[in-house]
This record gives C-alpha cells, sequence and structure tokens, in this order.
C-alpha cells in the first residue's frame, strides 16, 4: 500500500466522522424540519455513483467512503422520513 493509498483512507474517514454528529444528533431530537430530503437523496445518489466508480478503478479508499456516507446520508433520509 502506498502512501497515497493512506492519504485516500484518512480523507474517506475525515469525511465519513463528520456526519456521524448530525446523524446522532437527528435521531435524538427528531427535528428534520429544516433538512433537506432532496440534498440527502442526492447525495444517497451521488455517493452510490462514486462507489461504482471506485469499483471500477479497484480504489478502496473511494469504495469504503462512499459506502460510509450513503449508510449515513440513508440513515439521515430515513429520519426525515420518518419524523
Amino acid at each position: 500500500m502506498t502512501t497515497i493509498h493512506y492519504l485516500g483512507y484518512f480523507a474517506g474517514t475525515l469525511t465519513v466522522v463528520s456526519f456521524i454528529p448530525q446523524v446522532v444528533r437527528t435521531w435524538k431530537t427528531h427535528h428534520t424540519r429544516d433538512l433537506s430530503f432532496g440534498m440527502f437523496a442526492l447525495l444517497v445518489t451521488a455517493s452510490s455513483l462514486w462507489i461504482i466508480y471506485g469499483i471500477m478503478i479497484k480504489e478502496w479508499p473511494v469504495i469504503l467512503t462512499n459506502t460510509g456516507m450513503v449508510l449515513l446520508n440513508g440513515a439521515i433520509g430515513v429520519a426525515k422520513l420518518r419524523f
């Protein structure tokens, strides 16, 4: 594994971790009125396309980061629909 891959894993980890507080807060408070469902739908779609791209170029940092983003943005989208 090269240094550039470590950079990709580190950046991806920070990206995914940055969304965790919002997911926790959304599910804890049930306040979703000000959140745009459309934005989360677009983020899930974009991250899904990034996953496909990552698979095609065989780059695990891209695949793992965007899998995390799909899961977290999906959790916020589900909260928006539920609450």
